[in-house]
């Protein structure tokens, strides 16, 4: 059986690409062309660069986008092992070197958004902006331990409207987003089963490592442009956080979006790219 159909056009559509990740693995990767420096896009652990599709169809900047899908997500190849955020930051910044990219505004959500983080205090030189988006920092033991329960019990399905049904932070998705998201994000097994294209050990390795990886630490040599962005919802990135990520980052813009809970990309598409818009603008 295949895949269900996507009747979506979108104003700006993404070219799709393959290509060798010098860390030993071959990455799957979105390309909307446009002008330099791009915006690069890193998506949620158990996510795919799919996320971003509806945001970008709403951006006004003529900026190159690019979204890539991490090691064990999406398209990309499964490795074993390299999935603590220091390691997936040294695949983007692979990932930029593979691809021609010498300066990028960076904007990732949840463990995309720590990696935001790390790249800009990594590769200042290389970072023109970032957008730190509800990120997955200092998560709760209990919101973890969820984490890998889903992961356990809830990653193959036995059609496919159970899995589309079993997405995350769906409720206030949009119809269109939710339906091109679960088209991109589950297969068919040859026994008929539905699966999540993520790889749920690398996804547990993840969720137990989040609170052990030096993001906290790294924030105050972020010196670039930042946009600061919660969920005016969510669970995940509380207000407490907020506040102390805004003391180690003082320069950077603080919005709460409305309509958003943990995916503000997917829960409001339009006021998530009109952030972005405005970051890319007042750095320009």
């Amino acid at each position: 059986m295949a895949e269900p159909a996507i009747d979506i056009t979108f104003r700006r559509p993404a070219q799709s690409h393959f290509f060798d990740n010098a860390r030993g693995f071959r990455q799957h990767y979105l390309d909307w062309p446009g002008t330099n420096p791009p915006i690069v896009l890193l998506h949620p652990k158990r996510s795919n660069a799919r996320h971003w599709d509806h945001m970008v169809d709403a951006l006004k900047s003529p900026n190159r986008v690019l979204a890539c899908d991490a090691r064990g997500h999406g398209l990309s190849d499964y490795p074993k092992d390299g999935y603590r955020v220091p390691e997936l930051g040294e695949d983007v910044i692979a990932f930029l070197d593979g691809v021609g990219v010498e300066r990028a505004f960076i904007a990732g959500c949840a463990t995309g958004g720590n990696l935001a983080i790390w790249l800009a205090a990594t590769i200042p030189d290389r970072v023109a902006g970032i957008a730190v988006i509800d990120p997955g920092m200092s998560v709760p033991k209990e919101m973890a331990d969820e984490v890998i329960r889903q992961t356990h019990e809830e990653h193959n399905f036995k059609d496919f409207e159970t899995a589309k049904a079993s997405m995350h932070f769906q409720e206030l998705w949009p119809p269109e987003v939710r339906d091109h998201y679960a088209a991109h994000s589950f297969f068919e097994r040859p026994d008929g089963r539905w699966e999540w294209r993520y790889a749920a050990e690398p996804a547990r390795i993840i969720a137990a490592s989040l609170d052990d990886d030096p993001v906290w630490e790294m924030a105050p040599a972020v010196k670039c442009p930042a946009i600061l962005v919660r969920g005016a919802t969510s669970t995940v990135f509380t207000e407490d956080d907020m506040k102390r990520l805004v003391a180690l980052i003082p320069h950077a813009r603080v919005i709460d979006l409305e309509h958003a809970e943990h995916t503000p990309a997917q829960e409001n598409p339009e006021g998530m790219a009109a952030d972005i818009d405005a970051l890319v603008a007042a750095a320009g």
